[in-house]
């Protein structure tokens, strides 16, 4: 009977060990009722890992946790600039997950690529955008956004210079990420490509 009841022991359920910093948790609300569909659907239960909210930070545990051969966390979250630092412990992911990596944008795919192998695959793609108020662009004559720079300098000064004269002395006709954050170096690099500058590190690693 003791033998007989250990084997009708229930199985200890599949848990799944994923890194989640409090900013990523306050920016997307969404992600715990996402994490309980998720086990409803596969019987998978989620396990948080507290991370850095600093990307340095960040990186630098991961660097720890693969050379120490921890087993945790399962899934790794990580920079799009981060594949070469971590390549030499990390996996080629394309025997697992070929059906997915060929559905992705060819173009994405150089940025998760060391030395031939797939070591990320993106789960999300950032892509910039210009929000505008339409409302204002009609009420200054506008029938439709800025397109060029140009456009959006004049357009954007006199809905501003129209605005302070009503009496909002603070009003801003563009706001945009101008702290010096990872946020303004990448505005910069899409501003050089725009313009036609190239790229600072050419497909040869050459600076």
């Amino acid at each position: 009977m003791l033998l007989g009841s250990c084997g009708q022991s229930a199985r200890e359920p599949v848990t799944l060990t994923y890194p989640l910093n409090g900013g990523w948790e306050r920016l997307h609300p969404t992600w715990g009722p996402l994490s309980q569909e998720f086990t409803r659907e596969t019987g998978i239960h989620l396990k948080v890992l507290p991370v850095p909210e600093s990307t340095l930070d960040s990186l630098d545990l991961w660097r720890k946790l693969l050379q120490e051969g921890s087993s945790v966390p399962d899934v790794l979250a990580v920079d799009v600039v981060w594949p070469g630092v971590l390549a030499g412990d990390l996996i080629d992911l394309r025997p697992y997950l070929a059906e997915e990596i060929s559905s992705l944008e060819p173009q994405l795919m150089p940025s998760y690529m060391v030395d031939g192998k797939v070591v990320a695959v993106p789960f999300q793609a950032v892509v910039g955008v210009l929000e505008y108020r339409t409302d204002l662009l009609r009420e200054y004559g506008y029938d439709h956004p800025p397109k060029t720079w140009d456009e959006l300098e004049r357009m954007a000064g006199r809905i501003q210079t129209g605005e302070r004269a009503k009496g909002k002395r603070d009003f801003w006709g563009y706001v945009w990420q101008g702290a010096p954050t990872e946020a303004l170096t990448c505005n910069g690099l899409e501003w050089q490509v725009a313009e036609g500058g190239g790229r600072i590190i050419e497909n040869q690693q050459r600076e």
